[in-house]
């Protein structure tokens, strides 16, 4: 356990009770706890701190665990918005607030890739969390499983990925112009459950703006009962099946989402956007300093770098956006309209079904050789 100095404090040694001038630094600036608060523990100096050190180590590498996790979620959260925002391919043209909820109008899509973020029509910063992360929550597994398994690799044993319902009323209703039909669907929302190595679990929902939620991770029985509308039987998948979809909707032969059938060039932008993202946190590391080091720091000092982060990384994202977008319209003859592709015979039901328990069964057989604990859903209707 490390510790830093304060000229003036107004703090008592936890030790021996005179005024502290040190605080533990692993443990320092704790987030708050579920149901009570959590403060930094303090010192008068280097011998109460040694002769505390026997009772203060599990709590203190309970909370500095924690602390881990929630800066982590807050991170990973701030950049998923990042992403999004250069992801972006909803071509809102309108927008209406009426009776506290949020109705988008889409226009007609043409050959639409990525299109710039509605800004001059959604102002409001907690609107512009809601509509970025609207029906995008199997993203935050997507594209965020590579920075979410370096940040808590060290204090996490178990990811699996968990679908719910959820009890908050959807804020935003997406129209489609042409139709002027509201979206009624009533959605799953993806999660991830994460399991610390002390024997707790946490929900991290990145996306969870787009029902009001912005905190992006609580204890998991608290989200069950606050969050979740059916506690009995959620759908637990293994970490990785979102990653693997993302995959696979780059293949328009075996399509899932039915609007990617049309324009394959959404996902693979999508994926072009994630490589880049994941090459840039390994500069970023490689440059500047781990992330984990990062999620260490005091917490002014912490605040600064994750917003630096951020700003990096939409920087190099939308200059690879660019180039993408770039590509695709050199590709298109002069009078702007995409060039034929190649006739692809779509398979039938029964050869993409084959397919998709092939893609499956493989994805199970490298999960197990990494020594991944996996929920075997083969068989499953869905």
């Amino acid at each position: 356990m490390d510790y830093s100095t304060q000229a003036h404090s107004t703090h008592s040694c936890v030790q021996c009770g005179e005024a502290a001038t040190s605080v533990c630094a692993a443990c320092r600036d704790p987030p708050e706890g579920e149901n009570e608060q959590v403060n930094s523990t303090w010192y008068c100096g280097v011998q109460c701190q040694t002769d505390a050190r026997s009772d203060h180590k599990l709590h203190c590498k309970a909370l500095a665990a924690r602390k881990t996790l929630y800066r982590a979620a807050d991170t990973a959260q701030a950049l998923f918005y990042v992403f999004r925002e250069i992801a972006f391919d909803k071509l809102v043209t309108k927008v209406e607030r009426v009776e506290g909820q949020i109705r988008l109008f889409e226009g007609l899509y043409q050959d639409e890739v990525l299109v710039p973020f509605p800004n001059s029509l959604i102002t409001d910063a907690n609107e512009k969390k809601a509509v970025l992360s609207y029906l995008s929550c199997s993203d935050t597994c997507g594209y965020m499983d590579v920075l979410l398994k370096t940040m808590l690799g060290g204090i996490s044993s178990k990811f699996t990925e968990i679908s719910f319902k959820l009890k908050a009323q959807h804020p935003l209703k997406l129209r489609m112009i042409d139709m002027l039909k509201e979206d009624t669907n009533d959605y799953q929302h993806d999660v991830l459950k994460v399991k610390l190595k002390d024997g707790s679990s946490y929900v991290i929902d990145l996306a969870g703006a787009q029902y009001g939620h912005n905190v992006p991770v609580m204890q998991y029985d608290k989200y069950l009962k606050t969050m979740a509308r059916d506690t009995s039987s959620p759908i637990e998948w293994p970490f990785g099946l979102q990653r693997a979809q993302a995959v696979r909707r780059c293949a328009p032969q075996i399509a899932i989402d039915p609007r990617y059938t049309h324009n394959i060039d959404i996902p693979k932008a999508n994926e072009q956007l994630y490589q880049t993202f994941n090459r840039f946190l390994d500069s970023w590391q490689k440059t500047k300093m781990p992330l984990k080091t990062m999620l260490k720091l005091q917490l002014t000092e912490y605040l600064n770098n994750q917003q630096h982060l951020a700003e990096s990384a939409r920087t190099v994202l939308q200059g690879a956006a660019d180039k993408h977008l770039a590509r695709i319209k050199a590709q298109k003859p002069p009078h702007g309209l995409p060039k034929a592709p190649s006739p692809v015979p779509m398979p039938d039901l029964k050869t993409r079904e084959r397919k998709f328990e092939e893609d499956y069964a493989e994805s199970l057989r490298s999960a197990l050789a990494k020594g991944h604990r996996v929920f075997d859903i083969s068989g499953m209707d869905f």
